[in-house]
């Protein structure tokens, strides 16, 4: 794990892949986004099921 100054805060960055690892009020909003994602998937699947069978 690396660490980096970000900000007033310091940033968690995995060593094998770069990636920051997200804070705590990051991850609960990704978290939120990727479930609106997968209601907008299902709901575009239903439409798909309903038309073609």
């Amino acid at each position: 794990m690396r660490l980096e100054i970000d900000g007033k805060l310091i940033g968690f960055y995995r060593e094998d892949n770069g990636w920051k690892l997200l804070l705590p009020d990051e991850l609960a909003s990704a978290l939120e986004a990727e479930r609106q994602r997968a209601a907008e998937l299902e709901s575009l699947l239903a439409h798909y099921r309903d038309r073609f069978g």
